[in-house]
């Protein structure tokens, strides 16, 4: 099964940022509380990463990672207070 770019993407990013604070694939599994097993197959495209699990990511890397069409309006546009 062939990745779609946009996750291939995502998949580079996760590692040259975990890479750039210096972290072991375990090192990082246990501060967003994953097994090293789970983590290497989030990775390395062999699970899906869910919304929980990717903001742990983020947190924890001191990264903001984007999703969707770069060219398409921030959904925070839309919500109202």
């Amino acid at each position: 099964m062939s990745l779609p770019d946009p996750h291939r993407r995502f998949l580079a990013e996760l590692r040259a940022a975990r890479l750039a604070r210096g972290m072991t694939q375990l090192q990082l599994a246990h501060r967003v509380r994953l097994s090293r097993a789970q983590y290497s197959a989030l990775e390395t495209g062999r699970s899906v990463v869910n919304l929980v699990h990717l903001h742990n990511l983020s947190v924890v890397l001191a990264v903001r990672f984007m999703i969707g069409e770069p060219s398409f309006p921030p959904a925070s546009g839309f919500v109202t207070p």
